[in-house]
Formats: C-alpha cells, sequence, structure tokens
C-alpha cells in the first residue's frame, strides 16, 4: 500500500502531465479594418476578448457593437453613424475603444441616439481619447459600475437650438465611474451626472453650455479641479448629497458660477467664482461646508433664498461683486458664530488687536434686496438717489432694517485684488 506522500506526489506528477499536453493560451491578434476584413462591424465579429481591432485612415461605416472585450482603436479612423441611432454600443465588460473620431449619429433624444453608448453589462469599460462630433448625445453611460472616460474631445451641434441638442457626457444611474480630463462644448450640458454614486469628476473643462457641470440626485461624488466657461451656469448641483466640490473654477457664466439646490451635507472648498452674473446661489441647501473659496468680480457675489440654513460659511474671500450679497429670509443669517468669518471687500471695520479677526461684525446691506424682491418693479430706482437715500436710513432706522446677513467674525481682508 502506498503512504499517503507517495499518493500525493503521483497526484501532482499527473495533473502536470495533463497541464503539459494543454494548448498555450492563445496571444492576441491585432485586426485591421479593410486588410483583414471589409468593415468594422466585420472585425469586431472575427475578434475575440483581448484582441485590438485598428481603425485605419477614412471613413467607415456604423454603427457598430462591441460585444467582446477587445481594443477599438483608431489609427487615424472615422467611423460614421450615418445619421441613423448610435455610433459606437459598447456591450461587453472591460472593452476600450480609443483614439478614434466618432460622427453623424441619429438625432433621436429619447433612443438615446449617441457617439457612444455604453450598457449595464460593460462594466470597467473605458473611452479614452477619442473626438465626437455631430452626435445627439457624446457619450452615455448607461447603469454600468466602474466605467473610465478619459480625455475625450465632444463638441455639440451648435446650428441646433440648446434644448434640442443632448448632453456632451451623460451618465446615468452608475456608479464608481472616473470621468477625467475631457472638454465639452456647444452640447446642452457639458457633463450631466444624474442618480451616480462615488464616483470621481476631475480636470473637465466645459464652454458654451446650458450648465458646463450639472448634478441630479447623486450622492458621495467628487467633483475636483474642472473648469467652466462662458455659459448659462458654470456647475449646477441639485438634489444631492455628500458631495465634495474642490478647487473648480468658474468664470463668465450669464447666469451663476456655482448653483446650488437642495443639496445638503457636502463640502464646497477652493471653488473660484469670477465675473459670473452670481457668483454662487444658495437655495434650500442645508449642513454644507462653504470654505476658501474665492467669490470676486460678479455681478452679485452670493444670492442667499429660501430655506437655506445651517451652514458652514467660512474663510471665504468676497471681493469686488457689484453687490456682495442678495439674501431673502424671515430672519438675520449669522455667519462665523461658530468657526472663522469670512474676507469681505467692503468691511469698513478694524483689526486693532491684529488678531486677523475684525472688531465688530459685518452686516450686509439688504435693504436693496428685500426691496426688490418684494416690489420687482422698484428696479427702475436701483441706482437713484431716492433709493440709495433709503439704503443709508436702513442703517439707522429699525423701521427701515430688513434680515440680512450677519458675519460676526470677518476676517481682516487680505492683500492683493
Amino acid at each position: 500500500m502506498m503512504d499517503a506522500l507517495t499518493v500525493t506526489v503521483r497526484i501532482a506528477t499527473a495533473l502536470l502531465a495533463v497541464g503539459a499536453l494543454q494548448p498555450a493560451p492563445c496571444q492576441a491578434e491585432t485586426f485591421v479594418v479593410g486588410r483583414d476584413a471589409p468593415g468594422v462591424q466585420a472585425a469586431l465579429d472575427g475578434a475575440k476578448a483581448g484582441d485590438i481591432v485598428e481603425v485605419p485612415s477614412g471613413i467607415w461605416a456604423g454603427s457598430v457593437v462591441v460585444r467582446a472585450a477587445v481594443v477599438l482603436r483608431g489609427t487615424g479612423g472615422m467611423i460614421d453613424g450615418g445619421g441613423e441611432g448610435t455610433v459606437v454600443r459598447v456591450e461587453a465588460p472591460g472593452a476600450i475603444v480609443e483614439e478614434l473620431t466618432i460622427f453623424h449619429s441619429g438625432d433621436d433624444l429619447r433612443g438615446p441616439d449617441s457617439g457612444i453608448y455604453v450598457t449595464k453589462s460593460a462594466a470597467g469599460a473605458v473611452l479614452r481619447n477619442n473626438s465626437i462630433k455631430q452626435c445627439a448625445f457624446g457619450i452615455w453611460i448607461h447603469e454600468t459600475p466602474g466605467a473610465q472616460v478619459i480625455g475625450n474631445r465632444v463638441h455639440g451641434r451648435p446650428e441646433l437650438r440648446m434644448t434640442d441638442r443632448g448632453n456632451g457626457i451623460h451618465l446615468f444611474n452608475a456608479s464608481n465611474l472616473v470621468v477625467r480630463g475631457n472638454f465639452v462644448t456647444e452640447a446642452r450640458d457639458g457633463i450631466y451626472v444624474a442618480a451616480t454614486e462615488d464616483s470621481l469628476i476631475e480636470n473637465n473643462r466645459t464652454e458654451r453650455l446650458r450648465y458646463g457641470f450639472h448634478y441630479m440626485f447623486s450622492y458621495r461624488n467628487t467633483l475636483k479641479g474642472n473648469v467652466s466657461d462662458d455659459s448659462t451656469v458654470g456647475l449646477a448641483l441639485m438634489e444631492s448629497k455628500e458631495l465634495v466640490v474642490i478647487g473648480n473654477r468658474a468664470t463668465g457664466n450669464e447666469r451663476n458660477g456655482l448653483l446650488f439646490r437642495d443639496v445638503q451635507r457636502s463640502t464646497i472648498r477652493r471653488n473660484v467664482l469670477e465675473h459670473n452674473g452670481s457668483g454662487m446661489f444658495f437655495f434650500s441647501s442645508t449642513d454644507n461646508v462653504i470654505e476658501d473659496n474665492r467669490v470676486a468680480h460678479n455681478e452679485v457675489g452670493m444670492k442667499i433664498w429660501a430655506g437655506t440654513r445651517r451652514n458652514r460659511i467660512s474663510r471665504n474671500v468676497i471681493l469686488g461683486n457689484r453687490q456682495q450679497v442678495f439674501y431673502v429670509g424671515a430672519e438675520d443669517q449669522i455667519w462665523g458664530q461658530d468657526s472663522q468669518g469670512n474676507y469681505w471687500g467692503d468691511y469698513l471695520g478694524w483689526d486693532q488687536n491684529g488678531d486677523g479677526v475684525g472688531d465688530r461684525p459685518h452686516r450686509v446691506d439688504s435693504f436693496k434686496a428685500s426691496l426688490l424682491y418684494r416690489y420687482p418693479s422698484a428696479v427702475l430706482l436701483l441706482r437713484s438717489p431716492a433709493m440709495e437715500m433709503l439704503a443709508h436710513l436702513a442703517e439707522s432706522l429699525p423701521l427701515l432694517r430688513v434680515p440680512t446677513v450677519v458675519d460676526v467674525s470677518p476676517l481682516a481682508m487680505k492683500e492683493g485684488p
């Protein structure tokens, strides 16, 4: 009878022998469209997971569907959707689409017709360094976990009304996404984030849109280092929670640099909001941390509206705005009570003991804002001597005093513009 050691050795030897008879793993193949297959779809159909499908110079017909985890790579080639449906549809987990020019999708926004559409089954798909033009939606990520959208350029359809365009990059009900280094222009919204969680939106640039970045019902996302210029609204955060919005820049936007409505437990820090209609617009947002932002040279620095309370607003530079704060509320908002206050370009107090905090509170002039809210026709008197006289009287007559923002710990103004 053989002992246990001998049995173990013989089993191991047999397994090794069986393994030696197995064929070696197949190496990835490269299929060149036009050489190995007549078109892109034919090349994709002949490829298996790990293979590379190259699209050389020329215009190749779409639409195409990626059903295996291949690399679909442009080497100078363009895929033309022919004005029907979606140009490239990605269904395989781990598939990569890169370096392609993709254009001329259908125009059905309900379809949704897109340059690239990534389905729920394509977990971990990567879209990298593609150029997308003349498409209803540029990129649509649909319930896809772990997808990456990196370095793509999306040009919308400027000949259409903005409401008739799709979004540049549309993220729907997805999670753990990375959207980095993309550029979007002349679509409807640049990057639209709906019901998407635990994702990173970083170092993207948008311009000439309705909303540069538009969040709806999304939780625990990070919006970092992005730029939004020359749109209606730069960054619009709505109905969302636990966002980290840090180091972004919004300039030259018609209405708002940063709008947040019904946003809770989020951190808004180190953003630059300059030369917009309003730098920040708060609406019914609570329990947020708003710190170290620069709000400068806007028509209105901060517009604060219904139900906005319990926010920690600290160390922001509020400087050179035509109107620093437009506040409408039933009672004073007190800032700086449990934290440092803010730097105000129009603060007229002193810091006699040199501790960096003003010696008296800063009370924002809200008389004109309240009057215009109640009587919109008073805008005709906005810069008249009568309005200026009433505003000055409001500072000393309790009868005319209205609820406003009071910073009880204003910081001594930093040097520089």
